[in-house]
């Protein structure tokens, strides 16, 4: 994007909170505003999952995989002070990211690996990649929506079938900061083994922090940096609303309501309720006039073109991730925020995303990607 687009984004995203604000109320001005930042940090780092998993059980490098690990220990110290509270600082109440365990969620989280190796992307790199304006991530935002429709369809039945189970390190130690203690030593270990398998495989270790740059390189974020500041801008969702930043549910209820036009859907109780009253969904909309901004800041751009095989690999990876993120939520909800609420469904997430990020990463070559 050219810097001449930059006082529209503005325009847009200034006229945006105004309306959020008089219609819905400061929160919603906050959290959109929030939002902006993180669709803005997230592209101006390059922070994401997919590539830094596929370097990791690719190449074994640890590098990315060790930064996202220091991002949820942030977020595990800075969620837990939160939720030492009964309230957020706007009166919901403080519940953090906690999800059943279930054959569902398990299966979800699976998909979802399987589906972001395809699409290139996860939630958060599909939203940032589509503010940069790459066609290509817009396909899969079109068909990870149509697999949260699909996925959530069945989602009442399943549920009856595989009843979940709510399992958290608080209820497993006895005490919120035992708990996240135990969290972080985890954290810890995870980071060692990282850093044991990437020597052992190359023979040494790509230091994160003896790099001359270790906040700002070539006129942007650096990864770190990035993960830093999404760790405190993600924590104040939680201080303002009670819970993390999350997208698939922003995704899901977008498709429901665009779907409603076309008489899908009719007797959806969410239908019922404005869109944008789920604050979710303008931070989305803000994220992605965020990811906008920064592409019009940043000079370099890696331009994929769009081929017959990416875009296959696209759409399927777009339904996997949406029918997954249906039951297990996405890379935020189902592993960010899980992890750093103290839900262990977090950890398992990581795992069962691993396996199918295994399956995802062999698939690839199908499609030359």
């Amino acid at each position: 994007m050219q810097q001449k687009l930059l006082f529209p984004i503005v325009l847009i995203a200034l006229v945006l909170f105004s309306w959020l604000g008089n219609t819905f109320g400061t929160k919603w001005v906050v959290m959109s505003i929030i939002g902006f930042g993180l669709g803005f940090t997230l592209s101006f780092s390059r922070f994401g999952i997919v590539f830094g998993w596929r370097e990791m059980l690719t190449q074994k490098n640890s590098y990315y995989v060790r930064i996202h690990l220091l991002t949820i220990a942030i977020e595990i110290l800075l969620f837990t002070i939160c939720l030492s509270f009964s309230h957020s600082l706007f009166g919901d109440k403080m519940t953090g990211n906690i999800m059943a365990i279930s054959i569902p969620f398990i299966a979800g989280a699976f998909l979802f690996g399987i589906g972001m190796q395809l699409a290139g992307c996860c939630a958060s790199g599909t939203l940032y990649c589509c503010g940069e304006g790459r066609p290509r991530f817009w396909i899969v935002l079109l068909f990870y929506g149509i697999g949260t429709l699909i996925g959530n369809s069945f989602k009442h039945e399943l549920s009856s079938i595989f009843p979940g189970h709510i399992v958290t390190v608080k209820d497993l130690t006895g005490n919120l900061w035992t708990g996240m203690l135990v969290n972080l030593l985890f954290v810890g270990l995870l980071y060692i083994f990282f850093c044991h398998i990437e020597r052992k495989k190359t023979g040494q270790l790509t230091s994160i922090f003896t790099s001359g740059s270790l906040f700002w390189k070539n006129s942007h974020f650096t990864v770190l940096s990035g993960g830093i500041i999404i760790a405190i801008l993600n924590s104040s969702i939680v201080a303002i609303h009670g819970s993390a930043w999350t997208i698939t549910g922003a995704i899901y209820e977008s498709a429901l309501h665009i779907s409603s036009f076309f008489g899908f859907f009719d007797g959806n109780p969410k239908l019922a309720k404005p869109l944008f009253l789920n604050p979710m969904v303008g931070m989305f909309a803000a994220g992605l006039l965020g990811a906008a901004f920064s592409a019009c800041l940043l000079r370099e751009r890696n331009r994929t073109p769009i081929t017959i095989q990416n875009t296959l690999a696209g759409i399927i990876g777009g339904l996997l991730m949406g029918c997954g993120g249906a039951y297990a939520a996405c890379n935020l909800g189902g592993f960010f925020d899980g992890t750093a609420s103290g839900s262990v469904h977090g950890w398992l997430w990581m795992l069962m995303a691993l396996c199918g990020s295994l399956i995802g990463i062999r698939l690839r070559k199908l499609f030359r990607i």
